[in-house]
């Protein structure tokens, strides 16, 4: 489900987070009401997210690797310390 949220967020700059929850059996609240970092970008007017659609704004499609970091589960396990969006 995460990498199916990261896919649609990379390709098309959205993704319709209730759709694929609900595809998923899951509820779109628990990956958007709970996500501190989903908010911050929120609040810092890089997407909106009406209807648990996740729109990135225009002239910030440049930090969609922010975007989508937001919901990769793996990220903060990793030991990497290249390539990090976030």
């Amino acid at each position: 489900m995460r990498a199916e949220i990261i896919e649609r967020l990379m390709c098309d700059f959205s993704a319709d987070i209730a759709a694929i929850a609900a595809a998923h059996d899951y509820h779109a609240h628990r990956l958007i009401d709970r996500n501190a970092k989903l908010a911050t970008l929120a609040e810092d007017g890089v997407l909106d997210i009406p209807g648990g659609v996740i729109q990135v704004r225009q002239d910030h499609r440049f930090v969609i690797r922010a975007v989508a970091a937001a919901f990769d589960a793996y990220l903060e396990q990793s030991q990497r310390t290249h390539s990090k969006a976030a």
